[in-house]
């Protein structure tokens, strides 16, 4: 949830998260997928993030950590690691192939003031 926030996808809905059943009955996460880009800036999520809805913040994200299992020194831990990872994103999609014009085409998006000030606060803390 966090991710998605942070790199701007936006289409993060029900079917994109899901549950693998193991041989001992007990339920795990299944693997991410369909994470990615959606390069639209809406400021808000398809899935309700928090105590404020949709928003796209990580402050409403941290709002319902406890649902998750997670105190908010765990929840606060998770968010500025992966605050920092995505801070290089633009190295990371290069490195997988994406071109230099792809990557331009998505910077606005991703980087835009309010994504980039969430992202550079939290990794900070």
């Amino acid at each position: 949830m966090v991710f998605n926030i942070l790199i701007d996808n936006t289409d993060d809905h029900e079917k994109n998260h899901a549950l693998l059943r193991q041989p001992d009955g007990r339920w795990r996460l299944a693997p991410a997928f369909d994470v990615l880009p959606t390069a639209q800036g809406l400021g808000h999520q398809q899935l309700r993030v928090g105590t404020d809805g949709h928003v796209s913040t990580l402050a409403n994200a941290l709002s319902e950590c406890a649902a998750f299992g997670l105190g908010l020194t765990a929840a606060r831990a998770i968010v500025k690691e992966v605050s920092r990872t995505v801070q290089g994103w633009q190295d990371a999609f290069l490195q997988q192939g994406m071109s230099a014009v792809d990557v331009a085409r998505l910077a606005p998006f991703i980087d835009r003031e309010a994504l980039r000030a969430e992202r550079e606060k939290a990794a900070l803390a």
